[in-house]
């Protein structure tokens, strides 16, 4: 079906999701006529589930509550869900401008998938949170070392694609089940070929975020299971 399938993994975004979710609809009605945004609700013990249910008498929305913590769940249980021929997600407390990220899914009409960078080279890189530049760092280097991805940046919480592009990838499960999941979506696509975009938006450093270092560790056994698969 013609339209937008927006994803949204939330872990207690209670604070940040309901402006989110509105500022989503807002903006991306503007482009499509039909458009579904998908909340997942991982391992959730604040009030974000209810918040979202709140918003369905303005908003086509659906919450999902799931009781695994991980955006890698997260993202899989929502794509499974969604029904439009273009797919995508944003992390939870838009860290975005999206008239930027609007351009970027514009990138479909000669790729099959778009994928923010917050680092890519040439551009004045805005400064972040330590931890969160941390994480980005480790990541990339596990991308390039294990997997052989060459992106400025596989991290960023922003990427869009056709549908053909998820019948094609897509598993009973990914191993990923944490925020190495964009590895193994890029891994997969970049097997089958598919055009890839790379698109600079600079990321708003003051935003909510559920990033731990402790994830790297797991992630690193991951992409290793994915690599000998």
């Amino acid at each position: 079906m013609e339209g937008l399938s927006l994803i949204v993994p939330a872990h207690n975004s209670e604070s940040v999701i309901k402006a989110s979710v509105e500022e989503y609809y807002k903006t991306f009605s503007k482009k499509f006529k039909n458009i579904e945004i998908i909340v997942v609700c991982n391992g959730c013990d604040d009030n974000t589930y209810q918040v979202c249910r709140d918003l369905k008498s303005k908003i086509p929305i659906n919450a999902i509550e799931i009781p695994e913590r991980g955006k890698g769940y997260a993202l899989t249980k929502g794509f499974k869900e969604s029904k439009f021929n273009i797919m995508g997600f944003l992390d939870a407390d838009n860290p975005f401008d999206l008239t930027k990220v609007i351009n970027l899914v514009d990138h479909l009409e000669t790729h099959q998938i778009a994928i923010v960078s917050k680092y890519l080279k040439g551009k004045k890189k805005k400064q972040e949170y330590l931890l969160r530049r941390l994480i980005s760092l480790g990541g990339n280097f596990f991308s390039k070392t294990i997997l052989g991805l060459h992106f400025r940046d596989t991290q960023a919480g922003a990427k869009f694609f056709k549908r053909e592009v998820w019948e094609k990838i897509k598993d009973p499960h990914f191993i990923c089940i944490g925020f190495d999941w964009d590895m193994e979506f890029l891994y997969k696509v970049k097997k089958e070929k598919f055009k890839i975009a790379e698109v600079y938006i600079h990321v708003n450093p003051e935003k909510f975020s559920t990033v731990r270092l402790k994830y790297l560790i797991g992630m690193v056994f991951r992409l290793l299971r994915l690599r000998l698969r």
